[in-house]
């Protein structure tokens, strides 16, 4: 009797123990399931915060870069008072420009007496192509250290051409704000843009003052001019030009490479620093989106132009 109690007294003891192993399992199963969680949680949330951080810094880099756009004329600009806003932008370019500004970019490495460079987009002066040939130029100049400031002008060529000369008048008026070299201001302009800048390099004597600004001189340092209708200027070309780098395709068949030759002529026979550079392929609009033909290599040939003649260090 004694022993069959002693047995089933062991048994259930046994069996007691087996349970508590098991709870001890559960248990255990039961902390790390919590651990778990928890750690997904928490790398969930720090993943979370690192995006947001992430989204952040992009933003404020954008900011950065971008800095703000800024009216070049006090109030309206001249002419324009009793005119209806009509300014209308359409995929990456405006339309009917109402009132110019611009738009400025500067490079994140904040060094005093950088080069700037006023960017003029082209668009037949049926509009202005502010993305491809404007925006998109900007950011590759701050890449290369160089301050720039996307123009959004009129699109009377006689207004644009205003517009142009006061904006290189402000920008060199407002260097020390900007911590740029008064004397390393230049202009690139593509297809009208080049038109335009090459009407600025060529005529930088203004006709009117409208205030303390315009009285500042409005010659580009240096000039670049890729695909640029730029033919008509080759007679007004003097040794008071300033250094051009030109660029062109050959089988350009919205303007002629021609027009680049003739410039770079009267350039060269006024003894003003020139370069020319020719792609058999290209076609127009190329800026900084063909990855594939040679033209791409304008980029680095204009930086190495821009070093050579002491406007950005040699790399």
């Amino acid at each position: 009797m004694l022993e069959n109690q002693s047995g089933l007294y062991i048994y259930k003891l046994k069996q007691i123990k087996l349970l508590l192993i098991c709870l001890l399992h559960v248990l255990i199963y039961k902390v790390r399931l919590f651990i778990t969680v928890l750690m997904v949680r928490l790398m969930i949330k720090k993943i979370f915060t690192l995006l947001l951080l992430s989204l952040f810094l992009i933003a404020f880099e954008f900011c950065n870069a971008q800095d703000k756009v800024i009216k070049i004329w006090p109030g309206f600009a001249p002419g324009t008072e009793s005119r209806t806003n009509n300014e209308k932008p359409i995929g990456g370019s405006v339309t009917k420009v109402f009132q110019p500004d611009l738009t400025i970019f500067l490079p994140a490495k904040q060094d005093e007496n950088h080069a700037a460079i006023v960017v003029l987009p082209g668009g037949g002066y049926r509009s202005v192509v502010i993305e491809k040939e404007g925006y998109t130029i900007a950011k590759w100049l701050n890449e290369n250290g160089i301050a720039a400031f996307v123009l959004k002008y009129r699109l009377n060529i006689d207004e644009a051409l205003q517009d142009a000369q006061r904006a290189l008048s402000l920008i060199r008026a407002g260097s020390k704000k900007y911590g740029i070299d008064p004397e390393k201001i230049g202009v690139i302009g593509f297809s009208a843009g080049g038109h335009l800048a090459a009407n600025l390099a060529t005529h930088f004597k203004k006709e009117n003052m409208k205030d303390h600004i315009d009285s500042t001189n409005c010659r580009p340092n240096f000039m670049i001019l890729v695909y640029g209708a730029v033919g008509e200027f080759a007679n007004y070309v003097t040794k008071e030009t300033p250094p051009t780098y030109l660029v062109h395709a050959g089988n350009d068949s919205k303007v002629s490479v021609l027009e680049s030759v003739e410039f770079y002529k009267a350039l060269r026979n006024n003894n003003v620093p020139a370069e020319l550079h020719i792609y058999e392929n290209g076609e127009h609009g190329f800026a900084l989106r063909e990855k594939k033909l040679p033209i791409k290599n304008w980029v680095g040939s204009c930086i190495d132009w821009l070093g050579i003649n002491g406007i950005v260090e040699k790399k």
